[in-house]
């Protein structure tokens, strides 16, 4: 069972400050509405698996690193 927290929601945040992007760029480059991006980053909404799927696409990582507990 896939669990989404607020850790998942830090990590985006994390990998976004690793590749030097803005929340406007990452925003952009996936198709997420910006207000949608900042409360997914701060934990205020947990992104739904399709979201997930473009942020890690947009991050360059696979979804196993951003919902993996270890």
């Amino acid at each position: 069972m896939i669990i989404i927290n607020k850790t998942v929601c830090r990590r985006i945040a994390h990998y976004r400050g690793k590749r030097n992007l803005t929340r406007e760029e990452l925003a952009l480059n996936v198709g997420i509405n910006l207000k949608s991006l900042i409360n997914i980053e701060t934990g205020l909404r947990i992104p739904r698996i399709h979201e997930l799927v473009q942020l890690a696409t947009g991050l360059g990582v696979s979804i196993d690193e951003l919902i993996n507990n270890e």
